[in-house]
């Protein structure tokens, strides 16, 4: 009869534990941007780009140049095939909307998602990309940009176009990431706005900022911004870790 008892109250203790919950839920938030140097290399290397995602356990990808915007015709890119080359090698915990990717098997989902229009350079289709992202029960979004290489003016413009798309969802965390082409401790109209964006990772044009996190997801938040060598790509990878402590 005790030998009964001792399993029910062990199939009781399993089942919380199975069951609740607050338990076994990561909250931490590994983000990386990448531009994968599209017409170069891939989709012959979209499997070592999947190995490095996979390395850092990032749970959060926007990439550049998974799209074909080279002196297009029409008003906005539409081959994606570099991106979903990518998709393919990340695995079925994957999930993509444009250039944006999210893992569901780390908690993460798609809400929303969708593009906007930036200013085009004289070359370059440009088109920004956002999501929002539920991840164990909390939402943030993320917005994806290629801005032009070519003009200053023109990056200006991008950058007004990025933050008036920030204030149409202004009531969430934001993480806006991409390839800026221009050094990302001088973009100085993205750090100096009512709501300052805080530069999380410097890999030169790379960058990952944030805003707005404190008090939205469970603890107190710490960042972490870390480089690491993305070859064959001609950039490096950003990554951004969000950690947060009861």
């Amino acid at each position: 009869m005790l030998t009964i008892y001792k399993v029910a109250v062990f199939t009781v203790l399993l089942s919380s534990l199975y069951f609740n919950p607050a338990m076994g839920q990561n909250n931490n938030i590994e983000v990386m941007s990448l531009n994968v140097y599209g017409w170069k290399t891939m989709p012959q290397y979209s499997e070592d780009y999947a190995k490095l995602v996979t390395k850092h356990d990032i749970n959060i990808l926007a990439i550049q140049e998974g799209v074909e915007d080279w002196q297009l015709t029409t008003g906005m890119p539409t081959d994606y095939s570099r991106a979903k080359a990518l998709l393919s090698k990340l695995g079925h915990c994957w999930q993509r909307s444009y250039q944006i990717f999210v893992n569901s098997c780390m908690g993460s989902r798609f809400i929303d998602s969708g593009r906007f229009d930036l200013t085009d350079g004289p070359n370059a289709t440009r088109t920004g990309e956002y999501a929002l992202i539920e991840h164990n029960s909390s939402r943030f979004l993320v917005i994806n940009v290629h801005f032009d290489h070519e003009q200053q003016q023109t990056r200006i413009l991008n950058t007004k176009e990025t933050l008036a798309q920030l204030d149409s969802y202004n009531g969430y965390p934001h993480i806006v990431l991409g390839d800026f082409n221009q050094r990302c401790d001088a973009m100085n109209s993205l750090i100096s706005t009512e709501q300052p964006l805080e530069l999380v990772t410097n890999a030169g044009i790379d960058c990952i900022f944030i805003n707005n996190f404190s008090g939205q997801l469970i603890g107190n938040l710490t960042t972490q911004g870390k480089v690491v060598d993305a070859s064959p790509s001609d950039h490096p990878a950003a990554i951004a870790s969000l950690k947060f402590s009861q």
